[in-house]
């Protein structure tokens, strides 16, 4: 895969003074052993960007709003958006990125709408699906290997007291906040599926925030790194300032979960796609692309 070889990777967004929005002007840089390559996008909708329109192979694909992760208005709109980007364009793949909700991301990517879903944490082989009541999520989608790693933990307000909190199986009945749509755990989702848990949902995380704050809830459970960046950002709020700070994680974290591309099998080139993203995914591995998309993505946006 000569692509992966030897690549250095950029990606430089022009940010507008005046709304401080991202410019709808984008580009990619990567260097292999052939030279260096500027890879071109555009921002086309409010919610949609472009990259590589002149490449052979094209792919539509969902994500959603996920800071720091991913986002529009990020730095570099972040290093899964960078490494996306990267690691299709190492496979000649032209890429329409759009940001949806992710319930509706998951629904698109499971009816054949879009190729590609990202970033998906592992789906249980039983996981039932929202979107096509009595089948199940892998029906629909198949995972790559994963490109990337982030905790998943437990949430609640200081004061409440999770003294009994043993095990996942002794939070039976408990009321809990989960973002709609969100795979958490392979043992979280089993008992939830199952009814153990008594569960809200919630459209997102900050929503999920709001709901453990108003007391709807005892539990939420996220991504650390997500879910405190969204506590700095209500915090801002004097409204919600004291109650934001009052939202604690549960010690220690469920786990750390893989990250991964959930291909849809609706694409008759999925096959081919899924091969070719292991192969460029194993490649960034083997010469550290990925962690230095990473490491350069903070650095640069310090």
């Amino acid at each position: 895969m000569p692509f992966a070889l030897f690549v250095f990777f950029s990606v430089f967004t022009f940010h507008s003074l005046a709304s401080a929005t991202l410019s709808k002007q984008l580009s990619v840089i990567y260097r292999d052993y052939k030279g260096t390559h500027t890879v071109s996008g555009k921002k086309v909708s409010d919610h949609t960007f472009r990259y590589n329109l002149t490449a052979p192979k094209q792919v539509d694909v969902t994500t959603l709003e996920w800071q720091p992760y991913i986002g529009q208005s990020l730095c570099k709109q972040g290093w899964v958006m960078q490494a996306v980007i990267a690691l299709l364009h190492s496979q000649n793949y032209g890429a329409t990125v759009t940001f949806y909700p992710w319930a509706r991301a998951v629904a698109n990517a499971e009816n054949g709408k879009v190729d590609i879903l990202v970033p998906e944490y592992f789906i249980e082989p039983e996981a039932p699906s929202d979107t096509l009541p009595g089948t199940r999520r892998l029906d629909h989608l198949t995972l790559t290997e994963p490109f990337g790693w982030g905790p998943i933990a437990l949430y609640k307000r200081r004061d409440y007291n999770t003294d009994h909190f043993t095990s996942l199986g002794a939070l039976a009945d408990e009321r809990i906040g989960v973002v709609r749509g969100y795979q958490n755990t392979p043992e979280f989702d089993r008992l939830m599926d199952a009814g153990k848990f008594n569960v809200i949902e919630a459209v997102d995380d900050a929503h999920n925030i709001r709901l453990l704050m108003a007391g709807r809830v005892n539990l939420i459970i996220g991504d650390p790194e997500v879910i405190e960046m969204e506590i700095a950002a209500l915090s801002q709020d004097n409204n919600a300032t004291a109650q934001a700070k009052n939202v604690v994680m549960v010690d220690p974290i469920l786990q750390m979960n893989g990250l991964f591309f959930a291909v849809s099998k609706h694409n008759k080139y999925g096959k081919t796609l899924l091969f070719e993203l292991n192969q460029a995914i194993a490649e960034f591995k083997k010469h550290g692309i990925l962690e230095e998309i990473k490491y350069n993505t903070a650095k640069s946006c310090e």
